[in-house]
Order: C-alpha cells, then sequence, then structure tokens
C-alpha cells in the first residue's frame, strides 16, 4: 500500500516487519538464530518486491512506455551488483545489517518530511540513458543497495534516472521499476544460492529466501499496490507522508538504539 501510495519501496515496511517476526519466536513460530535473521529477511523482502516489480512493468510495457534498449545497461550493472550485494550480506554479521537498515530508515523518514525535490522534465531528445559507463555504473550502486538491505532500491533509482541518465520526467516511474526488477531478480537468487549451504535455516527456506512467508505476503503486496495508486489521487498524500515517516523514524531510531551499541562493543550476538 505504502509503495504504490507514495512511490517508495515497500521494503521498508517489509524488512523492519520481518525483524520483528523473527525476534518473536514464542508466537510466530519462526525459529531463526540471530545470526541467520538479518539476511532471511533482506531476501525474502526481495522475493516478495521482484514479482511486484515485474507486474508494473508489464503493465507499463503494455502502454508502450517502457524502453529496454535505453535501460539495459543500468539492469545489467544493478542485477550484477545485487549477485555481489547478496553474497556480501550473506558473510556480514546480523548487527552489521540490521543497524545500516536504521540508519537508512532514518534517510528515508528525512526525504518524506522533506516532500521531494521538484524536477524540471526533460525534453524527448535528451530521454535516453547516457552510455554503458555510466549505466553500469549508476545501476550497480542502486543494485548493491537493494541486495544488502533488502529494498527495491527506488529511492536511488530515480535519481541516478534522472541525474546520471537523460530520462524524460514522465518515464522516470516505469523506469524505475524497471531496474528495481533486475536487483530484486539478481539478489533473490543471490541469497537463495549464498544461504544453500547453511544448516541453521528454518524448514521451508530456499537458501536465504523463506518460501512461507513470501507466499503469506505476496498476495497483500499485490492487492494492496495498485489500490495504494489509486488512493493517491484522493486521500492527502502530504499528510500520509509525515504519518509514515514518523513510523520510519520511530523504527529506525529503535534499529541504531538496540543495535548500535552492540556494534560499536563488538557484539555480534542475539537481539
Amino acid at each position: 500500500m505504502a509503495s504504490g501510495l507514495l512511490g517508495i519501496g515497500g521494503g521498508v515496511f517489509m524488512v523492519p516487519f520481518l525483524y520483528f517476526l523473527m525476534a518473536h519466536s514464542a508466537w510466530s513460530g519462526l525459529g531463526v538464530i540471530p545470526q541467520d535473521q538479518a539476511a532471511l529477511a533482506h531476501a525474502t523482502s526481495l522475493a516478495v518486491i521482484a514479482p511486484t516489480a515485474i507486474s508494473g512493468v508489464l503493465a507499463y510495457r503494455r502502454r508502450g512506455v517502457v524502453s529496454w534498449d535505453g535501460l539495459l545497461p543500468l539492469g545489467i550493472g544493478a542485477g550484477l551488483a545485487a549477485l555481489l550485494g547478496a553474497a556480501i550480506a550473506a558473510n556480514l554479521p546480523a548487527i552489521l545489517l540490521k543497524t545500516a537498515f536504521g540508519a537508512f530508515l532514518l534517510v528515508m523518514a528525512w526525504r518524506l518530511f522533506r516532500g521531494g525535490r521538484k524536477v524540471v522534465a526533460r525534453t524527448e531528445e535528451s530521454s535516453k540513458i547516457t552510455g554503458w559507463v555510466g549505466g553500469l555504473a549508476g545501476g550497480g550502486t542502486v543494485g548493491l543497495l537493494s541486495a544488502l538491505l533488502g529494498v527495491g532500491g527506488g529511492v536511488v533509482a530515480i535519481p541516478v534516472l534522472l541525474r546520471w541518465g537523460r530520462v524524460g520526467i514522465e518515464k522516470v516511474a516505469p523506469a524505475s521499476l524497471a531496474i528495481i526488477t533486475f536487483a530484486a531478480l539478481a539478489g533473490t537468487l543471490g541469497y537463495a544460492v549464498s544461504g544453500m549451504a547453511v544448516e541453521t535455516l528454518p524448514p521451508g527456506s530456499v537458501g536465504y529466501v523463506h518460501l512461507p512467508l513470501l507466499l503469506a505476503m505476496l498476495p497483500g503486496a499485490i492487492v494492496m499496490a495498485p489500490l495504494g495508486a489509486a488512493w493517491n489521487q484522493r486521500l492527502p498524500v502530504s499528510v500520509l507522508r509525515r504519518i509514515f515517516a514518523i513510523l520510519l523514524l520511530v523504527v529506525g531510531a529503535r534499529l541504531l538504539w538496540v543495535h548500535l551499541p552492540q556494534l560499536l562493543n563488538g557484539s555480534t550476538g542475539s537481539l
């Protein structure tokens, strides 16, 4: 719902929700050891994001908005970097990933409070990605962040498309979704492969991707994203942005409050 309503990735809400579930195994039924929790949450979040992003891209494609020629360098860069990011994240302490995610939520909260910058639309003549080098680098930035934190990466993809590329403002949303598709698919695959040899993961896991959680969350994501987009035209979005910003601020601050002292003390133990 937040993704469709505000144009932010659903991962910013899914990941802390999954942290919460895994930290309360007594009633959630998820027996996940602390060192596996962050990777499992990030991988499962990406697995939910991938099909929803694909659905959005196909819808734009049917309208003739998405041009794969210009997006190919960005997509390849995002996919390769997401594979690398998943492999890196799988070998990092869970407490480091959770601390980094808490900091990311604070940045997102700040952006929501600001309300976003106004961007002048580019002309159609300039609506083209500027070369393979810039495309690979820009897409790589999106893919790396996406895989490390388990988010779609749209918060980075949109500035990359507007500043590093020559994408007209009317094409930013479908182009961002296309890059997120590459990043989410590759990141999910990377986490699945990286976790194949991990014996401590709960039943129902394919690597670090937890299939029961994926199947439980996917219907809600698919149904609510278009509803959120429809509500965007009817509700006071400026007020909702601030409400979501406060929520992200609280969750992010709590993650830092709990995990940052442990990280500074060199602890990688349990919650």
